[in-house]
């Protein structure tokens, strides 16, 4: 809102509303009484003229009704005339027809009418009925002045109540020409006032609303619009709220890049502690194969020796047994005796590199050959069974490691892979970069591995082929584990199992004693 000058001071919409609101009543007053007065002359000017047209209307009204009156008197004088004369010539006819005529001798010649004589009687009859038509027109004449009274009184109280209710109906039209014209002077000043209204306060006073509405959706970037550069309390209002979209634009700019650090600085310490977590999930995983390892190892460092004595005896008698033996089929025997002696010993060398490993030279290793000699090695076996041993290499740099191992390992997740497929299948070895990192990939189109299963994979003496001795993987996993890398088993896209082992690359130079 408007800063005052000082205590008391009216700000400048205000004084503005102040001046402009007397000459605004004032001009609105004046337009109502000039159209007020416009109306009641209007009004009275059709009501003269009305008055005029009833007046000649009741003239004419009251001429006829006079012309009537004086119609039927004259034709009743005509009929009382008439009736007058004619009672008389029947009278005076009876009378001469009734009166003998012998009363009117001539005495002096009595066979004569004596006519003078009948003049002066019929004269005096005439006079006697005169009198008495005379008195009967005075009678008639008296009623007929009542009956033209009694009928003039009648048409004037007729004109009177006509001219009554014509002066009510015109009191009655008038109060309605007034009421409607007043009405539509009023409708057209509220129309007027609602229009100066809405144009001065309520469409401000909206769109002000819509801007409020917008910065509660969220929208602070959308201006208040031109109701802030109106010279009001309105104005000042819409000036005010800008103002404030303003401050709370900059706050939620500066709360968002707060918002964002937090965030940042959240998404860092989750990184941090998700790996440390990852770490020591790794870590104890590698105590508990460590753990695995040593009670492995301390079983085979009790076990080695006396393994290696019988295994060796074994071997020792096979020999002496040979030097002596004729017979071909004995000595087929022997050869598998010492075979599988052989593969003890072996068995148990592998057993004491897992549990108890000892220092080696590194080097640099090319997988892309060792994948191409363990090829070479799995292909009488995959033609034997019939099965697809397909190769997807790409070139990748070498990685550091005991060759031999590398090459046991790879030997060893093709082996199981042969051995988990049937006639027709198709496993597949494939060798690519990932990363800072070395990947190969065993899959193929076997069963697949049970995920309830997958954890107990690598553990030692566990295995979920019939047969198997459970040392495969396990040796595997601690050989890939020494050299850096991850052994883990998932799904191939083939529907089988797909086993990964992702090795580091080989920096440049040797690297140091492997442990």
């Amino acid at each position: 809102m408007s800063a005052a000058a000082g205590p008391g001071a009216a700000s400048p919409s205000v004084r503005w509303w102040a001046s402009l609101l007397p000459r605004t009543i004032a001009l609105v007053a004046g337009v109502v009484l000039a159209l007020g007065a416009l109306v009641v002359l209007r009004l009275t000017d059709e009501d003269r003229r009305d008055a005029l047209a009833d007046a000649r209307r009741a003239e004419q009204v009251a001429e006829q009704a006079l012309r009537d009156l004086a119609r039927d008197l004259v034709g009743d004088g005509r009929a009382l005339a008439t009736a007058l004369v004619e009672s008389a010539d029947a009278r005076t006819r009876a009378w001469l027809e009734e009166e003998p005529l012998s009363l009117y001798r001539d005495r002096t010649r009595p066979d004569r009418v004596d006519v003078d004589a009948l003049r002066r009687a019929l004269t005096a009859r005439v006079r006697a009925r005169g009198r008495d038509a005379t008195e009967h027109v005075a009678i008639v004449a008296e009623r007929m002045e009542s009956s033209a009274t009694a009928r003039i009184d009648r048409v004037l109280d007729d004109l009177a109540r006509e001219d009554d209710a014509r002066a009510r109906a015109s009191a009655s039209e008038r109060r309605s020409r007034l009421s409607a014209r007043l009405a539509l002077l009023l409708a057209g000043l509220a129309l007027l006032l609602g229009f100066s209204l809405w144009r001065a306060v309520l469409r401000p006073a909206a769109r002000l609303r819509s801007a409020v509405a917008r910065m509660a959706g969220g929208d602070l970037s959308t201006p208040v619009g031109e109701v802030a550069s109106r010279r009001d309390e309105i104005g000042a209002l819409a000036r005010d709220v800008d103002a404030m979209r303003d401050d709370l634009r900059r706050s939620r700019e500066g709360l968002e890049q707060e918002v964002a650090r937090k965030t940042a600085d959240l998404a860092r310490t989750l990184a941090e502690r998700t790996a440390a977590l990852a770490e020591l999930g790794a870590t104890r995983d590698r105590l508990v194969q460590a753990a695995k390892m040593a009670s492995l190892g301390t079983l085979a460092g009790g076990l080695a020796h006396e393994f290696n004595n019988l295994l060796g005896g074994i071997r020792n008698c096979v020999e002496s047994a040979r030097a002596e033996n004729r017979d071909p089929s004995v000595g087929e025997d022997l050869d598998v005796v010492d075979r599988t002696a052989a593969r003890g010993l072996r068995l148990v060398k592998s057993l004491l590199d897992v549990a108890r490993p000892g220092a080696r030279a590194l080097e640099r290793v090319d997988l892309t050959g060792l994948v191409d000699d363990v090829l070479r090695a799995s292909a009488p076996a995959a033609q034997r069974d019939h099965v697809v041993l397909r190769r997807e290499v790409v070139p990748v740099p070498a990685v550091l490691g005991d060759a031999a191992q590398l090459h046991q390992v790879v030997l060893n997740l093709v082996t199981n892979a042969l051995q988990a497929v049937d006639e027709g299948e198709t496993v597949v070895v494939a060798l690519r970069p990932d990363g800072d990192r070395v990947l190969l990939e065993v899959r193929d189109e076997g069963p697949g591995v049970d995920p309830a299963l997958r954890d107990r994979i690598f553990e030692p003496f566990f295995s979920g082929r019939e047969g198997g001795t459970g040392l495969g993987l396990f040796v595997s996993y601690g050989i890939v584990e020494r050299h850096g890398g991850t052994l883990e088993v998932g799904d191939a896209p083939e529907g089988g199992a797909r086993f990964s082992m992702r090795l580091p690359r080989a920096p440049e130079g040797s690297g140091p004693p492997f442990a």
